[in-house]
């Protein structure tokens, strides 16, 4: 932002002010390191849980109900704006979309786990407010659009928040002992897992995706049967699992768990056409090899994990009683964290306060150790997957302390570049 300071003899002097009131960058910014704050927790929890039979339950809710909802309510409705050509919701109704996802999602993890049902009915409360208002600031700005309309993105994000809201309120009803769910919880719990993960989480992404990647790519945007194939695979395949887990029919939940699997197959049929079509980018390349490669190696652990899925139910696994178990390595660090990471490190530098030299040494800061990074988080993710899976003790707490270095390393280099911005 530049402010026109008047001169004693009438002239101006030009200088970087301070902005007086937050702007979309700040929120952007804000949400991004409350985001970061929820990956920090669960890799905390994790690294100390996992290796030693404890629960996976907090570490998975802080990085979903935490990290990857305030991400949604920070970038989905910025995302859809952007596309639509038209001004975001004011800043502070963004914030307070943000800080209620953020609180409601303390409160779910700090009432299952200490304080009591009461916290997480709050909990659970404020951060389906958060999600009406980010509903609201996703769609509203987009009714009279500027640009062209993008359906893609439009239906995929309205059908994400839709499953994720059912999602938490089965949740919530279970949590606080609704007689109803909680007699039923053995198939409304996979139903839950399969909404808000399966579901919202990866529809969000695969709809952010089908823009970013050609852009980190510099390639262009074009409609493929990649692309429709993951769209229907990734929008129907959760939602049909997650009926047939309800009504713990195992043949609907194995055509669920197959369109599914379609669906995440298409997307990586995309973003494989996509980097054929890359352009001829000459510098940066560290920053970019991230980039590229958290949101490439994403998506193919979020096919790897619903391939597993699909033949464990077809191999004779339970419906009834179904749990994410050891999956929960491959679907959280692999794809949701990794989509995060990645996405963060191209989107810092594009729209967080600062001007292009504060956003090339943010470039830089991102970039640092690109390949020992990419490298180490996914060998991570293969040991702990297996070490978990074979009962190898030694294999999970090598592959949980990769995880764990890599995204902390992440996070600071996050911390790093955000506070190179002039805010």
């Amino acid at each position: 932002m530049i402010e026109m300071e008047p001169m004693p003899a009438g002239g101006i002097t030009v200088r970087p002010a301070v902005a007086s009131r937050p702007t979309e960058r700040h929120v952007l910014a804000l949400g991004l390191g409350i985001a970061a704050l929820f990956v920090v927790a669960a890799g905390v929890v994790a690294a100390t849980a996992l290796p030693f039979g404890g629960s996976p339950w907090a570490a998975l809710h802080l990085a979903l109900v935490g990290a990857a909802t305030v991400a949604i309510g920070t970038f989905m409705p910025h995302f859809a704006v952007t596309l639509a050509g038209t001004r975001p919701a004011p800043a502070t109704h963004r914030l307070a979309a943000i800080l209620l996802l953020a609180a409601g999602a303390l409160g779910v993890v700090a009432g299952m786990t200490v304080l009591g049902p009461g916290w997480t009915l709050a909990g659970s409360s404020l951060a389906l407010a958060g999600l009406g208002l980010t509903a609201w600031h996703t769609f509203a700005p987009t009714r009279d659009p500027l640009a062209r309309r993008h359906p893609i993105a439009l239906l995929a994000y309205g059908l994400a928040l839709a499953e994720l809201a059912i999602a938490m309120a089965i949740g919530a009803a279970a949590a606080t002992g609704v007689p109803m769910v909680t007699a039923a919880w053995a198939t409304l719990r996979p139903a839950h897992a399969w909404l808000a993960l399966f579901g919202a989480v990866s529809l969000t992404i695969f709809a952010t995706l089908v823009y970013l990647a050609p852009t980190v790519l510099g390639a262009r945007l074009r409609p493929s049967v990649p692309l429709a194939v993951g769209l229907f695979g990734v929008a129907a395949g959760p939602a049909v699992a997650a009926i047939g887990f309800a009504l713990a029919l195992r043949a609907i939940v194995i055509g669920g768990m197959a369109i599914t699997l379609m669906g995440a197959l298409g997307q990586v049929a995309y973003a494989l056409d996509a980097h054929r079509r890359r352009g001829p980018f000459t510098t940066e390349h560290d920053w970019r090899r991230v980039v590229v490669g958290h949101l490439t190696a994403g998506t193919a652990w979020f096919a790897v994990a619903s391939g597993a899925a699909l033949a464990g139910v077809i191999g004779g696994g339970p419906v009834a009683g179904w749990s994410i178990g050891v999956l929960a390595v491959p679907m959280v660090a692999g794809w949701l964290l990794q989509e995060l990471v990645g996405s963060w490190t191209h989107l810092v530098p594009s729209v967080t306060p600062g001007g292009p030299a504060d956003h090339a040494v943010q470039r830089r800061a991102l970039a640092h150790l690109s390949r020992s990074r990419l490298v180490a988080w996914n060998a991570g993710i293969g040991l702990a997957w297996a070490g978990l899976t074979l009962d190898q003790s030694p294999m999970t707490v090598a592959g949980a302390i990769l995880i764990a270095g890599t995204v902390a390393a992440s996070v600071v280099m996050l911390a790093r570049s955000l506070t190179r911005a002039r805010y």
